[in-house]
């Protein structure tokens, strides 16, 4: 206890040198400044003695005192008291901001470092073992661990047990000796309890970000599987279920049944498809380019298609000449397109399907097709804005990447796709173009 009031002493003395040294340097400015407004005022009114010089010198130095002495004092503890804590500088060296950037199994070792080196401590603990899968932390990992909440919170490995708000259960900071084994007085210990609470408001915003994160992943994966279940591959395994009924009637003629397996192989073709896009939406498209009677691939894809017995097709095929194009990954496009459309009407109504040769904005002639529905539609803002974009749906249950693929397919293609709808309710139209055979060949 002697030693705690000699160190205390001989602090309070060091700040009492603080005061004087800071006492003259107010008198060197106070002076200082009377000479400078003195031969200002002179130089003015060539009067040579003024009150007013008198006034700016006072008021120049008594300003200037107290951030001088403040100054002074930080400087001298820096210097003879240097495990001093300073709350503030403490704080802003926790660095809580970056302590959410970091994996969730390293944070409260991080935080624990950062409380050992601020507090300067040998070693510093964190026991949360009575809150639901609380566990003991320490830094270093070697520091002393604590069996059992003591009496009193007094351990002799420790100087100090600090209480942490914690709705969830008790929760205690430890502070290990100084570095210096100097030990503690009443400011250090009111600066402590402040740094120990910004430390768990830290430490529980940290927690809190994570958890969202966590959240916001589980959501999109939820998204995901819903996805996955009630559109693409809930269609995909209908189709299949349907047809391993049929095969199974026994009531097929061989004509009958090899158009079935050819149907499967169709089927089993495009899940592997939507799987491929579901891995990666912005892996690099690869082309086959060959000359692709669109027409022709448009029917088939509706002939062979599974559709559900509300859905009825219309259509209108003008002639086209050749489309340069990849027929597999022109499939995949409106074979989405299709998706949509039944999905937007939910599974009920007319799907028009009209081809023709137009002139784009360059003035050159492409084949268009138009995939009209009388589904949902969609809002001018949708359209311009979000429409094609990853992740961007206007369905409930939708996901986002079919149509941000196709666009991407169609584009490596040289061509183009857009869509119109008059607005919520009235239905949809996307309009592909692609280039034609000849024009390909003729650049």
């Amino acid at each position: 206890m002697s030693r705690l009031r000699l160190i205390f002493s001989f602090r309070r003395l060091v700040h009492s040198f603080a005061y004087f040294g800071a006492t003259l340097a107010a008198i060197a400015v106070f002076v200082l400044v009377l000479m400078l407004a003195e031969s200002a005022v002179y130089l003015l009114t060539g009067q040579p003695v003024s009150v007013w010089a008198m006034v700016i010198a006072a008021v120049s130095a008594a300003f200037g005192f107290a951030p001088l002495v403040q100054s002074m004092q930080r400087a001298l503890d820096h210097l003879f008291f240097r495990h001093q804590l300073d709350t503030l500088a403490a704080i802003r060296q926790l660095g809580a901001g970056d302590l959410a950037q970091m994996p969730l199994q390293d944070i409260e070792t991080a935080l624990l470092e950062r409380i050992c080196k601020v507090s300067h401590r040998r070693y510093v603990a964190l026991d949360e073992r009575n809150r639901p899968d609380g566990e003991w932390y320490a830094f270093p990992a070697n520091a002393p661990m604590i069996d059992a909440y003591p009496d009193e919170g007094v351990h002799e490995a420790y100087d100090l047990c600090l209480e942490l708000p914690d709705a969830t259960g008790d929760a205690y900071l430890w502070l290990g000796p100084r570095l210096d084994s100097w030990p503690m007085d009443s400011e250090e210990r009111a600066s402590l309890k402040s740094l120990a609470r910004f430390a768990a408001m830290s430490l529980e915003h940290a927690r809190l970000t994570h958890q969202q994160a966590e959240a916001a992943r589980l959501d999109s994966l939820s998204r995901v599987t819903k996805q996955l279940h009630s559109h693409d591959l809930k269609n995909r395994l209908h189709d299949l279920s349907f047809l391993a009924h049929h095969l199974g009637s026994g009531k097929l003629d061989e004509e009958d049944v090899v158009r079935m397996l050819t149907a499967i192989r169709k089927v089993t073709g495009r899940m592997q498809t939507l799987m491929q896009r579901m891995n990666d939406p912005n892996a690099p498209v690869e082309l086959t380019i060959k000359p692709v009677d669109l027409v022709e691939m448009l029917k088939r894809s509706v002939r062979d298609r599974l559709w559900p017995e509300s859905i009825t097709i219309s259509d209108d095929y003008q002639i086209l000449p050749a489309v340069a194009g990849d027929s597999d990954q022109l499939q995949g496009v409106f074979e989405n397109l299709y998706d949509n459309a039944v999905q937007s009407m939910q599974r009920q109504g007319e799907i028009h399907i009209e081809t023709r040769v137009v002139k784009n904005s360059a003035n050159e002639e492409v084949a268009e097709v138009r995939v009209s529905d009388q589904g949902c539609g969609m809002t001018p803002e949708f359209l311009k804005n979000r429409l094609f974009r990853l992740f961007a749906t206007s369905k409930s249950n939708g996901l986002g990447v079919g149509l941000y693929l196709s666009r991407r397919i169609v584009t490596a293609h040289g061509g183009n796709i857009t869509a119109q709808s008059e607005g919520p309710g009235k239905g949809s139209t996307f309009i592909v173009q692609l280039p034609l055979w000849q024009s390909q060949l003729v650049e």
